[in-house]
């Protein structure tokens, strides 16, 4: 067809053959644009699939008490729950010595002396093996977070059941399966009281190191601490007055 001409003497058909053509270019681009990031996309997902999977490294069995922790490792790892808690309460009385691999339990007062390493080893892989779930570092969380108060620690982890909250009979009671709640492994005895709980809760291995004392504190302890001595000097107190006779000039 003839070209139409503009009242400014632009050729109309010139500018629809322009505007057609600029149009086509632009779909073309567009195109191209589109092609480019589906080939991008394709080249990242043959990247990903080739990459190798990286592994998840498992704790080290690391002790500065020169215990052997495979046996405990397996277990877990098996999801031997009962035999590992077992196997975990026998570490206990052997980094508490001899004297209580003799008796078979552990006092509070000889957790002080466990180190802090061979805690750290026996709680990473409780997490480990867990994917997080059980553990005295999962256990201290909830503790805390139940502001210490063990009636409700304990039944957050599920030692206690029925109306009363009466303890679970062990072993046959407790949970041994990963299933169960949160902090529910590994066992310890609170039967005699919390005492040693507590003292594994409050390892440095688990607990933020203690704030530094003031000047008050320091001085409360010497004061203490000479009252102490005083005592042991003085053979434990003064001697009581039974079998002194009296004077003479007392009737």
């Amino acid at each position: 067809p003839a070209a139409v001409a503009s009242p400014n003497g632009v050729s109309l058909g010139g500018v629809r053959q322009g505007s057609l053509a600029g149009r086509v270019g632009a779909r073309a681009a567009a195109s191209a644009r589109s092609a480019r990031r589906v080939a991008l996309a394709a080249a990242a997902a043959e990247t990903k699939e080739a990459a190798p999977t990286a592994e998840v490294e498992e704790p080290a069995l690391e002790s500065d008490a020169g215990v052997d922790y495979t046996t405990l490792r397996d277990l877990l790892k098996a999801g031997e729950w009962e035999k590992a808690d077992n196997e975990h309460r026998r570490l206990m009385c052997v980094l508490a010595g001899e004297d209580a691999e003799d008796r078979g339990w552990v006092y509070f007062t000889e957790v002080k002396q466990f180190p802090v390493k061979d805690l750290k080893t026996i709680d990473n892989l409780w997490t480990f093996y867990s994917d997080g779930k059980f553990g005295f570092s999962v256990q201290r969380k909830i503790w805390i977070g139940k502001k210490r108060q063990w009636a409700k620690f304990f039944k957050e982890i599920d030692w206690v059941q029925g109306e009363n909250n009466a303890y679970r009979k062990w072993p046959e009671e407790f949970i041994w399966k990963k299933e169960a709640k949160k902090g529910h492994m590994p066992l310890t005895n609170a039967l005699r009281g919390t005492q040693l709980l507590n003292a594994l809760l409050e390892h440095p291995a688990f607990a933020p190191p203690a704030k530094p004392k003031n000047a008050a504190d320091q001085a409360a302890e010497a004061m203490e601490q000479m009252g102490d001595n005083l005592k042991k000097a003085m053979g434990g107190g003064m001697p009581g007055l039974k079998g002194l006779k009296k004077p003479s000039w007392m009737k």
